[in-house]
């Protein structure tokens, strides 16, 4: 078996050379390939990859394409059955490879893919005060603020989806020694995942149209309605340098969010789901324009996303067609989605 590792870079060589060598030190009883796409890429950065790492498929694209684009463009490079995914700020731990394979295989023929374990690098301390604005917030409202001789916390153990579209990371700022959700994943995560070729393939892929955030989301749903399972490898463990590539609050991180929320729903939901999604995120819009001090978006974002909304229906509808799902397989996958 041919297993293709993509890895998407954006002016981050020094992350990017440091994930790759820790795909190429694997030993893995499978062969292995790993497909490096250089965004909005640079002369110098291309030589330095192609220098630095000659066993690597280098792919440069002339525009930043986004981690949607740049997946796709990996994925269309790689000759592998199955491919993993990792993040270019992410470091596989030994034996990465072998876990995920050995995971998918075990899984069964209609397992389309498995999340990995993510660990965030470094450790925290909890923030009682919570005055830090780097502080990490957990599902229960409690702060970790990065420490050393602190603890090691989860990332995430693939994806969870709410009724209401919001994805989040499941077991996110769990210690590591502590108790795990029993939460089903839904989907996987683009940093670190194992999926079958002929799965991606048979769905169409990752939408390039998503650009970043939600991508992921996306191609698990659309797996799910064609009736594929996704599942979790526990012992294939990376540590991730958390939002190192594009910050966790930025503000395009949280436009890409609500857009490709959006977006996602649109494409792969039920009439209901749909509208609910909409109306939360008309609410969303006439609060942030009401408060603007504790805004999600700025005025001139929501605006943008009034102009995209058009086309985010018309992508959304030619998709659907496309795609042969029918209501009963939607309503099908909901029965999946988490209570908000």
């Amino acid at each position: 078996m041919l297993v293709s590792v993509v890895v998407v870079d954006w002016h981050r060589a020094d992350l990017t050379v440091r994930a790759v060598e820790s795909v190429l030190a694997q030993r893995s009883e499978h062969d292995v390939e790993v497909v490096l796409v250089v965004n909005e890429a640079r002369d110098a950065d291309v030589a330095r990859f192609r220098r630095d790492l000659p066993r690597v498929v280098v792919v440069p694209i002339d525009r930043n394409s986004g981690f949607a684009g740049g997946v796709t463009a990996g994925i269309a490079a790689a000759r592998g059955t199955v491919v993993a995914l990792l993040n270019n700020d992410a470091v596989a731990d030994d034996g990465f490879l072998a876990h995920g394979v050995a995971a998918l295989e075990a899984a069964g023929p209609r397992t389309a893919a498995v999340a990995a374990t993510a660990l965030l690098e470094g450790t925290f301390r909890p923030d009682p005060d919570g005055r830090d604005p780097d502080d990490l917030v957990a599902p229960d409202g409690a702060r970790w603020r990065r420490s050393e001789g602190g603890v090691h916390l989860v990332n995430g153990t693939g994806v969870v989806l709410s009724r209401s579209g919001n994805g989040r990371d499941r077991d996110w700022l769990a210690p590591i020694e502590g108790p795990r959700e029993t939460t089903p994943v839904f989907g996987f995560s683009g940093g670190a995942a194992f999926i079958r070729r002929e799965a991606l393939d048979q769905v169409g892929g990752f939408d390039p149209h998503l650009f970043m955030y939600y991508e992921d989301v996306d191609v698990s749903w659309r797996l799910r309605l064609t009736g594929w399972d996704i599942g979790h490898a526990p012992h294939a463990v990376v540590v991730h340098r958390h939002a190192a590539s594009s910050g966790s609050d930025s503000p395009l991180v949280r436009y890409q969010s609500i857009r490709n929320r959006l977006a996602v729903v649109l494409r792969n939901a039920t009439a209901g789901t749909t509208l609910r999604v909409v109306l939360r995120t008309t609410v969303r819009a006439l609060l942030d324009l009401a408060r603007p001090d504790r805004a999600q978006l700025t005025p001139a974002q929501w605006r943008r996303l009034v102009r995209e909304a058009p086309g985010l229906v018309r992508h959304a509808r030619r998709a659907r067609r496309g795609d042969g799902a029918t209501r009963a397989d939607r309503r099908r996958v909901e029965e999946l989605l988490e209570a908000d």
